[in-house]
């Protein structure tokens, strides 16, 4: 079969549009994000079976773990292919009359309480969050946080006292600071120039964290030795860590949000339920799961 160029062109045009909308929806799909059905297009037919975009995304949801780190454009093709098998294997199977078998019975029992579960979950999680819930649980966050004080730090790292005091002499006598880490820190921010960016009190050891603390922006330590070594520590800044606004930080604010109340609604859910764990109390046997050796 042969196609001209133009209808090529139109082929890889919608192909490329498909793997851009797969890109930009799934980062933050939910059951609901496609909605109409005309916003629901179809990607490919297989014997007439069709295969369409949110099909895409409930693959994607499916394998997101084992392709959490795939490019999108691949991801789009393994899925695409994945699911062009399913449905050649399937309707195979269908007409082999397998649709009655024991095991796809109870496969589609499980299924059915998965997917039942997963919309109704997001509708009820959905029901519970809004933009003024998420922003009262964002001012009781921070108006409970008191600002940290943090520094901005450099440090040189070296294997004994004296080679500290010896880095310490050359900065006395005019030396730079970020030149001399270069040369002499075995540390791994010794090729930035010693650079360990802005840190909160408790973020390093307690000696480095001591030491450090007691410095006032551009004064240098004595030798200070930690568990690495001994390290010579100029301090760069000091300030009071700002806290971030609502609309920066608005999406970890509606997960943290979600996540309260996803537990919240479960408790409830459990205490309303009849629950029996057969065999908990010693008289029947659990069934194995793990593989015994």
């Amino acid at each position: 079969m042969m196609f001209s160029m133009t209808s090529l062109a139109a082929r890889m045009s919608v192909w490329l549009l498909a793997v851009a909308l797969f890109a930009a929806v799934s980062l933050s799909y939910s059951p609901s994000a496609l909605g109409a059905e005309e916003d629901d297009a179809v990607v490919a037919r297989v014997n007439g079976v069709e295969i369409r975009f949110s099909d895409l995304l409930l693959a994607e949801e499916e394998t997101a773990q084992a392709l959490a780190n795939v490019p999108e454009d691949v991801k789009f093709e393994y899925l695409l292919s994945l699911l062009i098998d399913r449905v050649i294997v399937s309707s195979d199977a269908r007409e082999k009359g397998l649709t009655d078998d024991p095991g796809v019975q109870r496969r589609m029992a499980y299924y059915e309480n998965k997917a039942l579960r997963d919309v109704y979950w997001m509708q009820l999680i959905t029901s519970r969050i809004s933009d003024e819930a998420a922003k009262e649980f964002y001012d009781a966050q921070v108006g409970s946080v008191e600002p940290q004080e943090e520094l901005k730090a450099r440090h040189i790292l070296v294997a004994t006292e004296e080679e500290a005091q010896s880095v310490i002499d050359a900065l006395e006598a005019g030396g730079d600071f970020e030149e001399l880490a270069k040369e002499h820190s075995t540390g791994p921010s010794g090729a930035d120039g010693g650079d360990l960016g802005y840190f909160t009190a408790g973020t390093m050891v307690a000696e480095f964290n001591d030491a450090a603390f007691a410095l006032q922006a551009g004064e240098i330590s004595s030798p200070v030795k930690t568990k690495f070594g001994w390290h010579v520590i100029k301090v760069e800044d000091r300030r009071v860590q700002e806290v971030p606004g609502f609309d920066l930080v608005k999406d970890q604010v509606i997960e943290a949000l979600a996540q309260q109340e996803g537990r919240t609604m479960m408790d409830e859910m459990r205490a309303a339920a009849a629950i029996e764990i057969v065999g908990a109390d010693g008289e029947g046997t659990k069934p194995l799961i793990a593989p015994q050796e």
